[in-house]
């Protein structure tokens, strides 16, 4: 079930349900109202895990790399992912967090001012936004999961990785057709590719120009 604000109630009374509980109004739960910006500063007494930031997207001090080390890192990943014919999620995953954290937010730090202005408590809509009233960050009481809220840059951003990442893939199967994957081993991949930058050169050609007006 997906927690909106429309549901959060009915979320929260079937949980206390589930756990034998009649949920009160001294219930801090009660007093949650999802995704309510009239209550992004009103504490409540509710036991929460703090972010990860090591796991959620938001600006950083420097990009993890330069836009061409990133190009090159995302296609890097889809040759060693079409040598195994394997998804590595887990380095999809990372990758595609440092590229688009160039774009993110910096919600850390709209966390923090939140958590400032709350005298370290969760705010009763259990969401945080930006200084222009956009959502950025929110937690789940229930589960206690946080989950960054994309923005329209970090969604342009993904379709720059994504498009990158496809273009590589449909490369590798053109050059050893549609069904290698799997079947090249990544060694061959890089000499392959090694040997294809490098132009041919007749002996005595193009080492020097001579040439007269």
């Amino acid at each position: 079930m997906q927690v909106t604000r429309d549901n959060y109630s009915q979320y929260a009374n079937m949980v206390q349900q589930m756990l034998g509980s009649k949920k009160g109004s001294s219930d801090p739960l009660a007093q949650c109202d999802y995704g309510n910006f009239a209550l992004r500063f009103t504490p409540v007494d509710i036991k929460f895990t703090k972010p990860n930031w090591d796991n959620i997207m938001t600006k950083r001090d420097k990009p993890a790399m330069s836009e061409e080390e990133f190009e090159e890192a995302i296609k890097e990943l889809a040759r060693k992912e079409f040598a195994t014919g394997k998804r590595d999620d887990a380095a999809y995953r990372k990758l595609c967090m440092q590229h688009g954290e160039t774009v993110s937010p910096d919600r850390k730090a709209i966390y923090e001012s939140s958590m400032r202005k709350t005298g370290g408590k969760m705010n009763a809509a259990c969401m945080f936004w930006d200084s222009n009233g956009n959502k950025t960050l929110s937690y789940n009481p229930e589960s206690r999961n946080w989950k960054a809220i994309s923005t329209d840059e970090e969604f342009a951003r993904a379709r720059v990785f994504t498009s990158i990442y496809n273009d590589e893939l449909a490369r590798l199967k053109k050059e050893y057709g549609e069904n290698s994957k799997g079947t090249v081993s990544y060694q061959q991949i890089q000499s392959d590719l090694a040997a294809g930058t490098k132009a041919p050169c007749a002996a005595g050609v193009g080492g020097t120009v001579d040439y007269t007006v």
